[in-house]
């Protein structure tokens, strides 16, 4: 497996055929959104996107940046593995009301 990064993107490559994605926006020099992951579909979605959070935790960390967090899987992911320091107050929550919703094409 193999990490490739472009600027607001990380892909996870296995045998040069993308697994699976990571994107996420640059607000400003201190603040970035992790806005969605994405995984193919009978891959190992959890164990794909802990690896592409726990390489953008590291992009992160060492830009000295607070991170704000839309995908609701990177969300359970940050329940369960605090960084206090690494994420904004005020994250929208996973599910509910106020959760960010999907935008119809239509």
């Amino acid at each position: 497996m193999v990490i490739t990064e472009e600027p607001g993107r990380l892909t996870l490559m296995v045998d040069d055929q993308l697994r699976a994605s990571l994107h996420y926006i640059c607000l400003s020099d201190a603040s970035w959104v992790l806005e969605q992951i994405f995984a193919r579909p009978s891959q190992p979605a959890t164990e794909l996107a802990a690896q592409l959070i726990t390489r953008f935790i590291e992009l992160a960390t060492a830009a000295h940046v607070t991170v704000k967090l839309l995908d609701p899987y990177a969300k359970r992911y940050f329940a369960q593995h605090p960084a206090p320091t690494l994420l904004a107050d005020h994250q929208l929550p996973a599910s509910g009301t106020a959760a960010v919703q999907p935008v119809s094409l239509d």
